[in-house]
């Protein structure tokens, strides 16, 4: 409705994009925010095609081959089992129905469990030989077909590659109850030894 005799009413709203006024630090904040994300989206992304490389890198051994070579190793020489060989790492057990024929039937596990150590073979060993997680025993007596890659980390990284493991896997779906890297290992009094100079270690703190 129009008014006689009066004129239009216009509001005008001015943003000042110049340092110091609202628009602008609106402006930074919001970009910032974005800026944040992508970085956040990179290098969560640029971590999963690590771990994929790592794990694509590492042949699955079966329980069997390992207990075979836990003393005398493949070439059945005194000293040269995996009991021989100690390094930090990370473990990934995977447990199958049907036994692993092709390449590509590894990735078809049913159960999985991550793992982590000072001395990684040490601890695969006590699962296999019941003296570790009760699950792991439990499906190698019944006949299941069980799996393990050992993956050497640096000491400090442990926790950090466990949880990207469990993560990796939907470890938390199957035998692992927490998203893992819990272990305060300078805490904790563990006779488990240092690295081997036999493995390079794949995952490192500072990357």
């Amino acid at each position: 409705m129009e008014v006689s005799g009066t004129a239009p009413i216009t509001a005008t709203v001015h943003l000042n994009f110049s340092p110091g006024g609202g628009a602008f630090y609106a402006t930074l904040y919001v970009l910032l925010v974005l800026g944040f994300a992508v970085l956040v989206w990179y290098l969560s992304g640029r971590r999963k095609r690590r771990i994929r490389k790592i794990l694509r890198d590492e042949t699955p051994l079966s329980a069997e081959e390992f207990e075979e070579n836990w003393i005398l190793g493949p070439e059945r020489r005194a000293e040269d089992g995996y009991k021989y060989h100690v390094f930090p790492g990370c473990y990934v057990i995977l447990f199958y129905d049907m036994e692993p024929e092709a390449e590509d039937d590894f990735d078809r596990w049913q159960d999985v469990y991550v793992g982590q150590s000072l001395n990684v073979t040490e601890r695969v060993h006590h699962h296999f030989t019941g003296y570790g997680r009760g699950d792991v025993y439990a499906d190698l007596k019944a006949g299941r077909h069980v799996y393990v890659k050992l993956l050497p980390c640096d000491k400090e990284a442990l926790n950090d590659f466990e949880r990207a493991l469990i993560e990796e896997y939907d470890a938390t779906s199957s035998y692992n109850a927490t998203a893992g890297g819990g272990t305060d290992w300078e805490a904790k009094e563990d006779r488990e030894a240092g690295p081997s100079s036999t493995r390079r270690a794949f995952w490192r703190h500072d990357k």
